[in-house]
């Protein structure tokens, strides 16, 4: 194929057994990234209630659980049908269990969010048993691929882990649920317990596990990590020591843990840096260029964390927990998604041919171009939010909020354009 000729993309064409249709993930990531996009606008909309002390009201939790659930844990849960059969070197999950999953999950958050939104208890009860089933139904199918797993990984340490706090989030998720509209089994410190394990469990070693994946794939110097084991280790004790000492209410527990956190960081630096995380040769690719932004917001949450814990600040909580949502989970999937989203094209709609003439190359598919609007509007945009949130500036707060819309938006429009095609080849 010459220069400047084009081909018709096919979505969904599978040309491996290792891998899901196209259209599976990213049916999971498109509406992900809406959902997302929908939480940010939400959360503008009642920035005046986070700032103030009814930061608990269901518009609030609404715009939260927008973010989480339908943003962030939705375009998880599409990664991971993407990358843990070929982790496991296995057949993917079946085509009807999975959008299926998805069906469930998406019509419980709608009753779910609407419910919050609307004050209803009964919408909130139908919503939230629905997208806890959608998510119980996500761990069956995670489930039946490690049954049929024919390898193990480092990756697979870190997915494993995430899993179980996966499923220990949805379970803190309805005794919450339960103690605040019935009463019934309150105990100390339960939303902080909830956080620990939502923030640190399932978003942080996820997210932990798939930059040592995907680093691996897309980096320049594919080496293998040395502290691995120590990042695994002291994040899940940091989650254990922390748990116990909020149930227990002894605040040198609380300390303990995140201490152990910080040292699961830094462990976790150590080898992202010899990964490529700030060689120059690296960074000159623009979407990985996004990653060196995600892991200054995760040191932004620590460092807000630690001044909000010991110098007993608790409003600094909440820009640390958008530094660590919305910086380094939600960057983090900015940064990799330019990468995996070109790569499965190609896979999908190319591989089959290769070697019989020139084809696309992942940056004809995604160019570079197309990841400034997201570094600059996100990067920027979050760090107002974040001033915004720690100085009570609504204004600011909104500012910043635009940004990340704006962010977001493109990188979906960035999305489709990918998918969708034509790939124009660049000069070789």
């Amino acid at each position: 194929m010459s220069s400047g000729q084009t081909r018709r993309l096919r979505v969904g064409r599978a040309y491996t057994k290792r891998t899901a249709p196209l259209y599976v993930p990213l049916i999971f990531w498109a509406t992900g990234a809406t959902g997302m996009v929908a939480g940010l606008l939400d959360l503008d909309r009642v920035r005046r209630l986070l700032f103030s002390s009814a930061a608990a009201t269901g518009p609030i939790l609404g715009a939260v659980h927008l973010l989480t659930l339908a943003g962030l844990t939705m375009v998880m849960m599409g990664a991971l049908y993407q990358l843990v059969p070929v982790l496991f070197n296995g057949s993917p999950v079946r085509v009807i269990r999975s959008v299926s999953q998805w069906a469930l999950y998406t019509a419980g958050l709608v009753f779910f969010i609407w419910g919050l939104n609307g004050q209803s208890h009964g919408l909130v009860w139908i919503g939230s048993g629905a997208t806890g089933a959608g998510i119980l139904y996500f761990l069956v199918n995670m489930g039946g691929l490690y049954q049929r797993r024919s390898t193990w990984n480092i990756t697979a340490w870190f997915f494993t882990a995430a899993l179980f706090y996966l499923a220990l989030t949805v379970v803190m998720g309805g005794l919450l649920l339960l103690s605040g509209r019935t009463g019934i089994g309150s105990f100390a410190h339960e939303l902080s317990i909830h956080l620990v394990i939502a923030l640190g469990g399932w978003f942080g070693l996820l997210v932990a596990g798939a930059s040592y994946r995907l680093w691996a794939m897309f980096g320049r110097k594919h080496r293998e990590p040395r502290y691995w084991q120590a990042t695994w280790v002291l994040a899940n004790l940091s989650i254990v020591v922390l748990v116990v000492g909020n149930l227990s209410m002894i605040p040198s527990l609380v300390d303990a843990g995140w201490i152990v956190e910080l040292g699961a960081c830094g462990a976790y630096l150590a080898d992202m840096v010899p990964a490529g995380l700030i060689d120059r040769r690296t960074m000159q690719d623009g979407a990985l260029r996004l990653l060196i932004p995600s892991m200054g917001f995760l040191w932004v949450w620590q460092i807000l964390g630690s001044v909000a814990l010991w110098d007993h600040q608790p409003t600094l909580w909440r820009p640390a927990i958008l530094a660590y949502g919305l910086g380094w989970v939600g960057m983090n999937f900015m940064g990799f998604s330019q990468k995996i989203v070109p790569f499965m094209v190609w896979l999908h709609r190319y591989a089959h041919v290769h070697g019989r003439g020139k084809m696309p190359r992942l940056k004809d598919i995604w160019p570079s171009k197309w990841t400034l609007v997201p570094f600059w509007a996100g990067t920027v945009g979050i760090s107002l939010v974040i001033a915004g949130a720690g100085l009570s500036q609504p204004m600011l707060f909104q500012g910043g909020m635009a940004l990340v819309v704006l962010a977001w938006l493109m990188l979906f429009v960035a999305g489709i354009r990918a998918v969708a095609g034509p790939h124009h080849l660049s000069d070789l």
